[in-house]
């Protein structure tokens, strides 16, 4: 019976624990560094991360056809917060993205959040699988 009350309260431990790294931390893992669409864009380089938990941030590319980048800005922040997740934008520009060419450009800067660093963007891109294999360049 001793053994039996002695793992009951392991489990009781545990359980914090697993529903601290459950839930928020799988979303993190699971989000898609990136969502860009084709066509002249505007993107935003994000950092994700569970609150309170900045070292585990995950960087992550989001772009649209839209007027502003502020309202990629805050539809992401609304779609993080639903997965308990926090968003930082790290800076923002252009991106001209010919799919058929296989080429993307990235150039420019945000007037609200300032210039994200277009070559970790880059390299972002260049980690996911659908965009490997482009020709991406920075303009300075």
């Amino acid at each position: 019976m001793k053994i039996l009350n002695y793992f009951s309260s392991i489990g009781q431990c545990a359980k914090p624990i697993l529903r601290t790294y459950t839930s928020p931390a799988a979303d993190l893992l699971k989000l898609p560094r990136v969502d860009i669409k084709e066509g002249k864009l505007r993107y935003l380089l994000l950092s994700v991360y569970i609150h309170g938990e900045t070292k585990h941030a995950r960087t992550v590319v989001r772009g649209w056809n839209t007027d502003s980048h502020d309202d990629i800005y805050y539809k992401n922040v609304r779609a993080m917060e639903k997965l308990g997740l926090c968003t930082k934008c790290l800076g923002g520009g252009k991106m001209d993205n010919d799919e058929s060419a296989r080429k993307i450009k990235i150039h420019g800067s945000c007037k609200t959040f300032g210039a994200a660093n277009h070559h970790k963007t880059k390299e972002i891109l260049l980690s996911s699988s659908k965009y490997k294999n482009f020709n991406i360049t920075v303009k300075k």
